[in-house]
């Protein structure tokens, strides 16, 4: 992490710090590389304030009798949490180009989110390099798991030693960001253990294994919007799915079960419809050919989600789906290049072999999108990469360091009116699969599709 705090940052730290009797919390910041205008300040997932920023790219507000929590603040595509807690002064400076690295805090309350903010780099960094680890044994793979928590409570305690005061409701939060994605690797153990030693059934687990799920409940409100916590349970949900799959043949399929679990072990309202919503979903994009929906795991979740705003994004994605068929020509559409020269897919992609990506920084991040579609045009370079901006900025193509690197002839903006859009309402990107002869070969897939390579080596 980069510790620059630049002079203005360093004079409102000491206006700011000041005691207010009102018990105001300060927050406020600099974006270096600012992708949008405005910085979102959310509480629980809602936006409480939306905090514009001034000509020299930065923002400040204060507020009166804030509770104390985890709040978020959004800026373009990327997130980081807050603690807050009343009286705080806290001010952020970060360079979007390397948000999480670059994130530094100041002023009163910022050692506990500086505290933070190495623990989630920490724990990412962790997380990677324990998947080699999967396929140790049992009690060899509970001797890394106790290495790395032994790890991370001494680095709380270095911490706690520092501070005067520590709120309860940050020692929650704290022991949650250390323990939780430790649980959640031990929910995945069977499932990649079984992967790694190319097995039919997962291994047997001792009892203690999962002792920890006695002292924990998948109903806490003050964590649900804690993406530790909120993966945690998904991975939880997952690990009993696949053990009901094994036990019973009529429970075969995982997405079924994962869907009935959440109904059956979330009684948070909004937390369970987030559940139910992020399952279909990634059941949708996960399924092993052109992207489908199963009808049976559809059904449940209509029945169950309460949320108007979701069942339209699924049923807006089921429809889009099915809009562009497979062995039919693909209907034109109007593009328009970054120096505004108006064109059609069609002229585009006349007589090629032809993946057609449309994307957006909401869903994907600039240096995955790069370096994947770098690897796809190396791997088959008689095949034209399109890439269609879903987004109506084209500031992003233009100015980040990452999305330079994209061949900008091969990159293109829809008109507004465009044909396109009718099967684009759902707003989650897709790709289109065309051959020379213009036929679509796959209306429907992903970037991330894991059959998208043995598809491609099918056009002649």
């Amino acid at each position: 992490m980069k510790y620059f705090i630049s002079a203005i940052l360093v004079i409102l730290t000491f206006s700011c710090t000041s005691t207010d009797k009102d018990s105001t919390t300060s927050f406020g910041g600099e974006i270096i590389n600012p992708k949008t205008s405005f910085v979102l300040f959310l509480k629980d997932n809602k936006v409480i304030d939306t905090l514009s920023l001034d000509k020299n790219n930065r923002f400040f507000n204060k507020y009166k009798l804030l509770n104390e929590g985890l709040y978020t603040f959004i800026h373009g595509n990327e997130f980081q949490y807050i603690y807050l807690e009343p009286a705080d002064s806290i001010l952020i400076r970060l360079n979007t180009w390397d948000f999480d690295k670059s994130l530094v805090y100041s002023g009163k309350g910022s050692a506990k989110n500086e505290f933070l903010i190495n623990l989630f780099l920490q724990n990412g960094k962790e997380e990677k390099e324990m998947y080699q680890y999967f396929s140790l044994s049992e009690a060899n793979f509970q001797k890394k798991i106790d290495s790395l928590l032994n790890n991370r409570l001494k680095i709380y305690n270095d911490f706690s030693t520092t501070q005067t005061q520590i709120s309860e409701g940050f020692k929650k939060l704290t022991s949650t960001a250390i323990n939780y994605p430790l649980y959640r690797l031990k929910e995945m153990y069977p499932y990649y253990y079984k992967r790694a030693h190319k097995l039919d059934k997962s291994p047997l687990i001792s009892e203690n294994f999962y002792n920890f799920r006695s002292e924990i409940s998948l109903d806490e409100e003050d964590l649900v919007s804690f993406y530790p916590y909120q993966n945690y349970v998904v991975s939880y949900l997952y690990n009993l799915s696949y053990k009901l799959k094994e036990n019973d043949t009529s429970k075969n399929n995982i997405t079924v079960n994962i869907l009935n679990s959440a109904i059956q072990h979330i009684k948070l309202k909004d937390f369970k419809n987030t559940l139910l919503k992020k399952i279909i979903i990634n059941d949708f994009f996960k399924s092993k050919s052109t992207c489908s929906i199963n009808n049976k795991a559809l059904d449940i979740f209509l029945k169950n989600c309460s949320n108007p705003l979701y069942i339209t994004q699924v049923k807006n994605l089921v429809d889009d789906s099915r809009f562009v068929l497979n062995n039919e020509p693909l209907h034109n559409f109007e593009i328009v290049s970054y120096n505004n020269t108006n064109s059609t897919i069609n002229a585009i992609t006349k007589g090629k072999n032809s993946v057609i990506y449309f994307w957006s920084t909401a869903f994907m991040s600039p240096e995955y999108l790069v370096s994947r579609i770098k690897y796809l045009e190396n791997k088959f370079p008689n095949i034209l990469f399109v890439g269609i901006n879903m987004q109506t900025s084209t500031e992003d193509l233009t100015k980040d360091p990452n999305l330079k690197l994209l061949d900008i002839s091969k990159q293109f903006k829809l008109t507004e009116n465009s044909y396109a859009l009718n099967y684009l309402t759902s707003n989650y990107p897709r790709t289109i699969i065309v051959n020379k002869e213009g036929l679509v070969k796959n209306g429907f897939t992903y970037l991330d599709s894991r059959k998208l390579n043995s598809e491609l080596r099918k056009l002649k």
